[in-house]
């Protein structure tokens, strides 16, 4: 049986991709990347698609939607490269945002 993905599940990625400290973010990136796996992804994704389609015309996406997390991976990736001035950025977030797409 498929665990099934709750609203205190995606906040919990949320709080994690939008830390102001890299360690965080990783662990957002890497408990949505488990999240994105397997069985487990047919639930997330369709309690993410639920909350997406529930978005009315000009109105802001709230965190419990794709445009929402999207956005925050694109953000934790773009903060990974600038801070990897002497090493590659780690390719777990090229992966995860990869996935999310």
């Amino acid at each position: 049986m498929a665990a099934v993905a709750t609203s205190g599940d995606v906040q919990e990625i949320v709080s994690k991709l939008s830390s102001d400290k890299a360690k965080a973010r990783e662990e957002g990136v890497k408990l949505l990347s488990m999240w994105l796996e397997g069985e487990r992804s047919i639930e997330f994704c369709k309690f993410i698609g639920q909350n997406t389609a529930r978005i009315k015309l000009n109105e802001i996406p709230r965190s419990e939607t794709w445009p929402f997390l999207v956005k925050l991976l694109t953000q934790c990736v773009s903060s990974e490269i600038s801070a990897s001035k002497r090493r590659a950025p780690k390719l777990i977030f090229a992966k995860t945002l990869r996935i999310a797409i």
